[in-house]
């Protein structure tokens, strides 16, 4: 097991991504777990929401990492809620604890995911996600999977941990530019209205000087003239 656990964090190296993270090291989860569908499930930091990335089959859960759904609706909730260590189906189609209402189980009848296996993903004892593994034959996995499944999740944790607080730092870093951006764009916006009612003032000050000076020259024409008229005899 030691080597194929050496090369699951030889594949990992490189890798910023979550989906080519979980893509690179799936060949050598495959040599140590029989699978045909295989994904990593990462919740969001505060728990409320949950997103997937998959590899072998592609499902409706692939798409969880551009819409995240409430972790209550997933299947392997009690697992994620720390609720069960783990969770091991015979066939899960016909396994209550992944149908209740509201479940996003959908994949599990229509690609016919039917013996499951999912361990936590866990980092200084929270646990932040979960390994899941499938095939389309029933009862094929045992507590020796588990075991070995574990072994892999908690080699993946810590980088899943550091990814994850990575596009967290990145998502906080687009949002705090975009509000710089706002706000100079405000900044601008009022040096120019500024600048603007500036030059509408000396306008106005000027029409009102030009106004005023054909005012007092009219005046002192009409002055002249009424003089003039005074100084004839």
């Amino acid at each position: 097991m030691l080597p194929h656990l050496l090369s699951i964090s030889q594949a990992l190296a490189g890798h910023l991504d979550f989906q080519s993270a979980i893509q690179a090291v799936s060949v050598s989860v495959g040599e140590l777990i029989r699978y045909d569908h295989f994904d990593v499930c990462i919740m969001t930091s505060d728990g409320t929401t949950h997103m997937a990335y998959e590899t072998g089959l592609h499902t409706s859960w692939g798409n969880l990492d551009r819409h995240p759904v409430p972790t209550s609706r997933s299947p392997i909730r009690a697992v994620l809620w720390g609720q069960e260590p783990y969770m091991l189906a015979v066939d899960a189609t016909e396994d209550d604890r992944f149908q209740f209402e509201g479940a996003l189980n959908h994949p599990i009848f229509d690609a016919r995911l039917r013996s499951r296996l999912h361990v936590p993903l866990r980092v200084q004892g929270a646990v932040i996600g979960a390994l899941s593994c499938s095939t389309h034959d029933v009862g094929v996995y045992t507590m020796d999977d588990v075991k070995t499944a574990q072994h892999v999740a908690d080699l993946l944790a810590p980088y899943v941990f550091a990814l994850r607080s990575a596009e967290l730092a990145k998502a906080s870093a687009i949002v705090e530019a975009e509000a710089r951006a706002r706000e100079e764009g405000l900044r601008q916006g009022a040096l120019r209205l500024t600048e603007e009612l500036e030059h509408e003032r000396q306008r106005i000050g000027m029409d009102l000087h030009d106004q005023t000076l054909a005012d007092l020259t009219r005046l002192l024409h009409r002055l002249s003239r009424l003089k003039e008229q005074d100084a004839v005899p």
